[in-house]
């Protein structure tokens, strides 16, 4: 099933890249440009799921379908990222607060830097992810750490030349999320030309190009599914996000495990066919799963919390982080992955306005809006999904 399921994505994905950059070849009347493409997409196509048939042979990830995207090697390539016509400037895009924060940011300046068709790096200095009291603990770079390289290297010639004759052009959140169209929002369209994307819809555009550019490394990817697929053991599930920690510090009321069961309830009639499904709880704070499991003990709760709950005891903070080791950050990030994974490829997810890794997570999901909820707490009335 998660096999026949991938390869139904690899052939509908290169159908819709074909179809993109078709269209942009028929305008301009290169028909040999497109008949290239087409052979060459068609032969990506078969080269991918070649790829997928050998590494599945070894790796038996006990999952449903649905994860066959994010537990399979990407169909799309990175991003070019040496490739930008604007060499009078070269974008600098920060890390800035938690890493789904840190993450949504640079993709949205990622988009905005093809959009001007300019190089950029992101800028890891001022992230406290990686930083620590205690210098042999501290983290030269967290993307690099878990995730293929994003954006040129900090220390090309490239950057270092646009430095020394101040071009750099920064395109932190001012830029990227105070500007609304850069938010590149839900049933909004957009353009990008340096990567042949015409008339793409903002939730499509940002799960297109969050696939090229958040790339976790076959490792990560592997220990990730390979965890998540311990807990579902190849069943469909319902996910539910339950953030605390430091979000109580920013005046929102956190949401009631009670608005979780009463939704969740609705979702297994509507999607589940009223059998109850496997939950998987990705939280920071492990004692919600005493809550749950008390309100329904006839339901099957997961979580990475059963297998060290010292990792989430008291909710996530990022002021935390700087008396970290580098074992404790790996294995914060390790559990914090398979909740991501979890949160994008389940049939169903019920999630929070007040937090990124939310909103990370329907980035990653695909368009379908009614198979994930956020759940309305005071403090968040006015939240939209067209926000993001």
């Amino acid at each position: 099933m998660f096999l026949n399921s991938y390869r139904q994505k690899v052939l509908l994905f290169s159908i819709v890249l074909c179809f993109s950059s078709t269209a942009a070849d028929t305008v301009q009347g290169n028909e040999h440009s497109l008949r290239r493409r087409l052979q060459e997409d068609s032969a990506n196509a078969s080269d991918a799921i070649e790829q997928v048939q050998d590494e599945k042979s070894l790796e038996e990830y006990d999952l449903p379908g649905s994860a066959a995207e994010w537990c399979s090697p990407p169909i799309l390539p990175p991003l070019p990222y040496e490739e930008c016509k604007d060499k009078t400037k070269v974008n600098s895009v920060p890390l800035y607060g938690g890493l789904t924060n840190s993450l949504k940011m640079v993709l949205l300046g990622a988009i905005k830097s093809f959009e001007e068709d300019r190089c950029f790096f992101v800028d890891e200095s001022g992230s406290a992810l990686g930083r620590r009291d205690d210098p042999r603990q501290a983290i030269d770079s967290i993307i690099n750490r878990y995730f293929e390289p994003i954006g040129v290297k900090p220390d090309s010639e490239l950057v270092q030349n646009a430095k020394s004759n101040n071009s750099i052009a920064v395109r932190d959140w001012t830029v990227v999320w105070n500007i609304i169209r850069n938010r590149r929002q839900y049933g909004e369209i957009y353009n990008i030309d340096s990567l042949n994307y015409s008339n793409i819809e903002g939730h499509n555009l940002k799960h297109v190009m969050l696939r090229r550019t958040w790339r976790p490394l076959p490792k990560v990817r592997h220990d990730t599914c390979t965890s998540l697929g311990e807990h579902v053991k190849g069943d469909e599930f319902m996910t539910f996000s339950v953030r605390r920690g430091d979000k109580g510090t920013e005046n929102f009321a956190f949401a009631t495990t009670q608005q979780y069961i009463d939704m969740a309830e609705k979702a297994i009639r509507s999607h589940f066919g009223g059998l109850v499904p496997t939950i998987f709880v990705a939280t920071d704070d492990c004692t919600i799963m005493k809550e749950f499991r008390e309100m329904r003990p006839n339901w099957m709760f997961v979580s990475e919390c059963d297998k060290d709950d010292s990792l989430g005891r008291s909710g996530f903070a990022l002021r935390d982080m700087k008396v970290w080791t580098k074992e404790h950050t790996d294995a914060h990030f390790s559990k914090f992955f398979v909740e991501l994974y979890a949160m994008a490829t389940a049939k169903y997810f019920i999630g929070v306005w007040y937090t990124n890794v939310s909103w990370w997570a329907q980035f990653m999901r695909e368009a379908d809006r009614t198979t994930f909820l956020m759940l309305d707490t005071p403090g968040t009335e006015g939240f939209a999904l067209d926000w993001n």
